[in-house]
């Protein structure tokens, strides 16, 4: 597996897959996102780091192939980017993806008081549209 910039042409294949996994599909900009690329160019998996405004980074729209998952793909994509950017960075996630962000380091933030304005309006935002289908989102920091 390789690590790689996205490319132009790869736009509608990010846009499909975090559409299938239920991932925000606001501020998808293919320019921000890494594409995990296995044997023979197929596309394993891919992430973007956002950039909310104020100096606020999220990391985010992290898809896993089903058939590749266990496999260490997010979790080089999660490294790569941290290595990246500048702590803070940020990100929301399902609730029930907390534990798999603890493993590299990310703390959940439990208060509103306690994220950027740009992160809290997102995070409320989320809320809002994930209790219509009986979900919460969850906010969390690597400092």
């Amino acid at each position: 597996m390789s690590l790689r910039p996205a490319r132009r042409e790869e736009r509608w294949l990010i846009v499909r897959r975090i559409l299938r996994e239920g991932l925000d599909p606001t501020k998808l900009d293919w320019r921000r996102f890494v594409m995990a690329e296995g044997p023979g160019g197929a596309i394993l998996g891919f992430a973007q780091m956002k950039n909310l405004g104020e100096g606020v980074q999220e990391f985010g729209s992290l898809v896993v192939e089903p058939r590749n998952r266990g496999q260490g793909i997010g979790a080089a994509l999660i490294a790569h980017f941290l290595a990246e950017f500048p702590r803070p960075v940020y990100l929301l996630c399902g609730v029930y993806n907390v534990r798999y962000y603890r493993r590299f380091g990310f703390r959940r933030l439990k208060e509103a008081d306690e994220m950027p304005a740009p992160l809290r309006r997102k995070w409320q935002t989320g809320r809002f549209f994930a209790r219509l289908f009986k979900a919460d989102v969850a906010a969390m920091v690597m400092e």
